[in-house]
């Protein structure tokens, strides 16, 4: 099979691919999708194959086989601005199945972003099981809730936030863009909105029947809610507020929905407490993993690396392994001080051993060094266990928040 970045002459197999396997083609999505999107504002990477008789030249036919989809997106990551590939639309057609087709396309996926300089790429499994050989690995969670709309209610009938207004509005990049900078200001790992992502993610909004409210505190837009009601549900797409009575006044406006809906689903953020207040356990939320990340190149990612300001100062002999890509596989000492960080390739004994997947869970501060090394998943040599100390100094635990689907 030959692997490659996908050029507008072959654009059409990608269309027919991805209609078998996901949305179709008289669908909105599809037709924004195709016509404004791929392969004027991603990159498609696939898979062709060889097949049938050759032509008065030799050549046979080329045909997709399977493919991946390369959507940009800023993240700030510690503080960080840096462009990371979200992988999506990841297909083999029925064909090629269980013919070993992935395995090539992602390492050449990843030989293609680490040439063009990205660190990191994510991506939002179906199965984790297929990525997780590939050391990617889940660097954002969220609760989900789900419950009858009449419980929420109930819950929610004594909380703060009845004082708060809430308006249904049009969906205005205007309004929500500087919003939805404030409220994700202290947030990590989270996509620099610009313009053209605004104007993307509304426009498929919009396809789509989502609908917003925005909640006011003394005339201050102070909050909003992306949210649709399908098949009996009243399903969150995106909430952020500044706060928890904000936040109560929104799901109080969801409440009110009973007329239209029984049902209703959040997928909060990881660490949403408003399960505190409820008087049933049985509607508490269950932990569930989002999305997953996966470094492309350690030593650059540490040479971006922001280090915490402060009297931070020591050294760590960090052995990083890779089984996908070889290049990736280092033996480093960090040294740290007066606000800096200097990488170094060493031959001494290595104190701390970390596979890549680890390594990108610590870096996006999904878990802290020593919640990793508990898991099992960070190894320490004997007498280096205060190493950790200084990992959990470099890698601070952060609030990790993204909400894009494509």
């Amino acid at each position: 099979m030959i692997y490659r970045v996908v050029n507008a002459e072959r654009m059409p197999q990608v269309e027919e691919l991805w209609d078998y396997c996901f949305e179709k083609r008289l669908e909105p999505f599809f037709q924004y999708y195709f016509n404004e999107y791929v392969g004027k504002n991603n990159m498609v990477i696939g898979g062709f194959e060889k097949f049938g008789p050759e032509d008065a030249e030799g050549k046979q036919r080329e045909k997709l086989r399977t493919m991946v989809h390369v959507n940009p997106y800023m993240l700030r990551i510690h503080g960080e601005e840096q462009l990371t590939p979200y992988l999506v639309g990841v297909a083999t057609a029925p064909e090629a199945r269980g013919q070993h087709a992935f395995g090539p396309l992602l390492t050449t996926t990843f030989d293609v972003l680490r040439s063009e300089g990205f660190t990191f790429a994510t991506l939002m499994p179906i199965y984790a099981g297929i990525y997780l050989p590939y050391e990617f690995a889940y660097c954002y969670y969220g609760l989900q809730y789900k419950m009858k709309l009449a419980d929420l209610g109930r819950e929610l009938a004594q909380a703060k936030g009845k004082e708060l207004a809430v308006e249904r509005m049009e969906l205005s990049k205007e309004l929500l863009a500087p919003l939805y900078a404030k409220l994700t200001s202290n947030y990590n790992g989270v996509p620099m909105r610009t313009d053209f992502q605004w104007q993307k993610l509304l426009t498929v909004h919009g396809l789509e029947g989502m609908q917003c409210a925005v909640v006011y505190r003394a005339g201050e837009a102070c909050g909003y809610m992306f949210y649709y009601l399908s098949e009996g549900c009243f399903t969150v797409h995106e909430l952020l507020t500044d706060g928890a009575d904000a936040r109560n006044r929104l799901l109080q406006y969801a409440a009110m929905h009973q007329s239209s809906a029984t049902d209703f689903s959040w997928l909060a953020p990881a660490w949403d407490k408003t399960y505190l207040g409820f008087a049933d356990q049985a509607l508490s939320p269950q932990l569930r993993p989002f999305m997953m990340a996966r470094c492309l190149d350690a030593r650059k990612a540490l040479a971006k690396l922001a280090v915490p300001s402060g009297a931070l100062t020591g050294s760590v002999v960090l052995l990083l392994t890779d089984k996908v890509i070889d290049r990736n596989n280092h033996l480093l000492k960090l040294y740290v001080e007066a606000g800096s960080i200097e990488v170094k390739t060493t031959i001494e004994q290595e104190e701390v051993i970390m596979d890549m997947g680890t390594f990108t869970q610590l870096y996006f501060g999904a878990f802290s060094a020593t919640e990793l090394y508990e898991a099992g998943r960070i190894r320490v040599k004997a007498g280096a266990e205060e190493k950790l100390e200084l990992l959990d100094s470099l890698f601070p635990k952060q609030r990790n928040f993204i909400n894009e689907y494509f």
